[in-house]
């Protein structure tokens, strides 16, 4: 199975970045990029199968292929945002890894805009039939 092969790349990358750290510490934060990448390579073609699900279900309720575009892009960002931040923790920038969270947040909060506002338009339809 997959997961064992992503959390025994984890582990060994998290035991290997342990021992270098103590001689080198900035090839400890190398290590940690390079099992981020290849752990997200590895999960890559589960992602296009999530993404097929999530058009399958959008089709068969009607839903406007926008609104699933929106929401597949926010938990990219959620997941990237969340990458960087603990890529920054990691090397002991936590000040940094707030910016990063603090801006995909923002990020979000800016792609939902079109979803609060059809939302709005469905509550003003219900609020006017009444």
């Amino acid at each position: 199975m997959e997961v064992f092969k992503i959390v025994g790349l984890g582990l060994s990358a998290a035991i290997i970045s342990v021992f270098v750290k103590n001689w080198r510490a900035e090839l400890s934060m190398q290590i940690s990029l390079i099992a981020a990448v290849v752990i997200f390579f590895t999960v890559l073609p589960y992602m296009k199968t999530v993404f097929s699900v999530f058009e399958d279900i959008s089709d068969r309720i009607g839903l406007d292929g926008s609104y699933m575009k929106i929401v597949l892009k926010v938990i990219g960002i959620a997941y990237v945002t969340q990458l960087g931040a603990e890529l920054c923790r990691d090397a002991g920038e936590s000040a940094i890894a707030s910016k990063i969270e603090f801006g995909g947040k923002i990020m979000i909060v800016a792609l939902s805009v079109p979803v609060m506002y059809s939302f709005l338009e469905v509550v003003e339809t219900v609020i006017n039939f009444s």
